[in-house]
């Protein structure tokens, strides 16, 4: 399978999904090839900054955040509350929440302005070619 293409971002992180979008909504054909997969094995938009980095790190602490604060700031407004349970479990099941609500946007966005998604490890090759590996498929763009 040959597909042609005016734009081809290798990368959906922070700049590549971003470059992918507006690349087409300024009516280019565009493909945006990444090979991030997700916990579940599928792949997932956003790269390492969304799926494992910032995103997922800012949402842990903003659970910590809360714990710290039903457990030590509310005294001083005079609000007393009994023991404080700090469920991990929880905690993560919402960090995963967080992370795939975004990813599933990017994705979204991909889909509203027309850019095409190809899982898998870009390598560029001659004639202005980028070969596509997934799994047990090779594509060429």
């Amino acid at each position: 399978m040959s597909e042609k293409y005016q734009v081809i971002v290798v990368g959906a992180g922070p700049a590549g999904y971003v470059a992918a979008i507006r690349c087409a909504q300024l009516g280019l054909k565009t493909a945006c090839i990444d090979a991030w997969l997700g916990d579940d094995g599928k792949p997932s938009l956003g790269g390492t900054c969304l799926n494992v980095g910032c995103i997922p790190s800012k949402a842990l602490l903003e659970s910590s955040e809360q714990y710290a604060h039903a457990q030590n700031g509310l005294a001083a407004h005079g609000i007393a509350v009994g023991e404080v349970n700090l469920d991990l479990d929880t905690m993560m099941q919402r960090k995963q929440r967080v992370v795939r609500e975004l990813t599933q946007g990017i994705a979204q966005l991909f889909r509203a302005n027309g850019v095409t998604h190809v899982p898998g490890q870009a390598t560029l090759s001659a004639d202005r070619c980028v070969m596509v590996s997934h799994a047990e498929s090779e594509t060429t763009l």
